[in-house]
């Protein structure tokens, strides 16, 4: 019996067994503690079911405190991507604590598809840094852009792969971008507004002038002929200015079409001659003729002159302008799809451009010229006309040999041909369909009087409403064949009467005569049997599109009201 006692452990050896296990366990955890905060050289990471210990190297434990003082968050990574080590920095930045972090796959603070972004990056480091702007940030919460750059730490043979990286917030950059892009935006619209204001106020001043000529001689036919036919130029070239605006702004919808090249050049030999003077000598070397390329005629010609005005101010002393085309076959190019193109060049004999202005030459607002001289929107429109017609746009210059600017436009393969009508004569402005009732919906009095007398004029039934729901009730009364309306309108927009007239059964068709210039958006907003016309327009382009939407209907229903319904 005092055998078996003496073998069984005594309750003093249970306390030091009991003793010793805590005093393991205290260690152990402070051991972990002091792996999570990145206060020893050892990392245990535990993957697929086996341990793995990551040991750093000696030497880096003094520069650990200079590390932890850094502006970007620092890191160390497995293989995988696992987090060995990271300052404190790393941590604000991911927005986790690090205890979080450290042990864990990097990828989980990456926000969305990121992480597999992140993947492909880690997948391509090596020696050479790998470098990529992501989303960070835990569980998608207050995400980041980041700049990460990682690459392999060179370590002993044998030993386990390490990857170190640098982590940078770009919040700070990118507010520091928006201000700087927010700032030149506001100089631009300086620039602008003072070159708008010049013009037009040159174009006000012709019209106004002639327009109190007129009223004081009204009896003078020939003079108010002549004062008339001079604000209709003013008029035109102010419509000519919108339009330049509006191409660049890639908000009008072009009319892209087969447009032969050289007759377009040939065409405007006459217009060239009188803008550029006689002290630039013009020659044309034409090498494509009859090829037609897919543009916007009417956008083409103002491109050609732009250039053309451009090179002429780079030959202040006079010089020699030089107009070619050529077919080129285009397979590999990173802006153009494969296919034959016609190439246009507008080369100058000029002062040129030093590598930083021809680096901006297309740069919306940018100009060399002084305020009031140039809007900075000459190039940038040659541009975006070029781009939109699915072509390029380049440039080559060098200080003191001049420049060439060169359009690429694709070939059209149609053999169609765009006739231009003439205008339709305002003494044989005829209503075509006799009896027609136009109603006539706009919230401008002065263009619904203009537009009631011109229709008037020609000879149709005219009733006007100044807003879409009393056009609604004219509708009811007068049943009209046509309606032509502007689109931006207090209350219901001509989008919205159009759709208010169709619930109530009522399919006449419908102009939109509109200053409104994001015609896609027109698009899907009207939809069915309409037909848009750009302000300004002429009268004749008034009485055509009129003609043609009542021809369009047909004879059917004119004077039958429950056609209309």
């Amino acid at each position: 019996m005092s055998a078996d006692r003496a073998a069984r452990p005594s309750s003093t050896d249970h306390e030091a067994v009991i003793g010793d296990l805590r005093a393991k366990l205290r260690e152990a955890e402070e051991t972990l503690q002091a792996i999570r905060y990145g206060e020893v050289d050892a990392v245990l990471v535990n993957e697929s079911g086996s341990n793995q210990i990551f040991t750093l190297v000696n030497a880096d434990r003094p520069y650990r405190s200079l590390i932890e003082q850094m502006k970007e968050g620092a890191v160390t990574l497995s293989e995988d991507g696992v987090v060995l080590y990271g300052n404190r920095r790393l941590g604000e930045i991911l927005g986790a604590p690090l205890e979080q972090i450290v042990g864990s796959n990097i990828k989980r603070f990456f926000v969305g598809g990121e992480a597999a972004k992140f993947e492909r990056l880690l997948a391509a480091t090596g020696a050479e840094p790998s470098r990529a702007e992501l989303r960070a940030g835990l569980d998608g919460k207050h995400a980041v852009s980041v700049f990460i750059s990682i690459n392999d730490i060179v370590s002993e043979s044998g030993a386990a792969r390490l990857i170190g990286g640098v982590v940078t917030d770009l919040t700070e950059q990118h507010e520091i971008d928006a201000r700087f892009s927010h700032a030149r935006k506001m100089e631009a619209v300086g620039q602008l507004s003072a070159g708008l204001a010049h013009e037009f106020n040159n174009l006000f001043q012709t019209v106004c002038g002639n327009l109190s000529l007129i009223r004081l001689r009204p009896h003078d036919a020939a003079g108010v002929r002549k004062w008339t036919e001079s604000s209709l130029k003013a008029a035109h070239r102010g419509s000519k200015l919108t339009s330049q605006l509006l191409a660049f702004s890639s908000t009008q919808q072009i009319d892209v079409q087969p447009v032969e090249m050289e007759k377009l050049i040939r065409d405007m030999a006459q217009l060239l001659r009188t803008t550029l003077g006689p002290e630039i000598r013009v020659h044309y070397e034409l090498h494509a003729p009859g090829v037609r390329v897919l543009a916007d005629k009417t956008q083409l010609e103002l491109a050609i002159l732009n250039l053309s005005i451009n090179a002429r101010d780079a030959m202040p002393g006079g010089g020699a302008l030089r107009i070619t085309t050529s077919v080129r076959a285009i397979e590999s190019d990173p802006e153009l799809v494969p296919g034959q193109y016609l190439e246009l060049s507008i080369a100058d004999t000029g002062y040129g451009m030093d590598e930083s202005v021809r680096a901006r030459a297309f740069d919306p607002f940018f100009t060399t010229k002084e305020i009031g001289e140039g809007s900075g929107l000459g190039l940038a429109q040659v541009y975006g006309i070029a781009r939109q017609s699915g072509g390029a746009a380049r440039i080559a210059s060098a200080q003191g040999t001049g420049t060439t600017v060169t359009l690429l436009l694709r070939e059209a393969l149609s053999l169609a041909i765009s006739v231009v009508k003439d205008v339709v004569p305002l003494e044989i402005a005829r209503a075509k369909i006799k009896g027609a009732i136009i109603l006539v919906i706009d919230d401008d009095e002065d263009v619904r009087s203009l537009l009631v007398e011109s229709l008037s004029f020609a000879g149709y039934e005219v009733c006007e409403a100044a807003d879409g729901d009393a056009g609604l009730a004219l509708m009811e009364r007068n049943r009209p064949d046509l309606v032509l309306m502007d689109y931006l309108m207090p209350g219901l927009t001509g989008a919205e009467v159009v759709k208010v007239a169709r619930q109530r059964g009522f399919d006449m068709p419908v102009i939109f005569a509109t200053g409104y210039a994001e015609t896609s958006e027109l698009d899907a907003a009207i939809g069915f049997k309409a037909t848009v016309l750009a302000k300004p327009f002429s009268l004749g382009d008034l009485y055509e599109a009129v003609d043609a939407a009542l021809e369009g209907k047909g004879q059917k229903g004119l004077g039958d009201p429950d056609a209309n319904r």
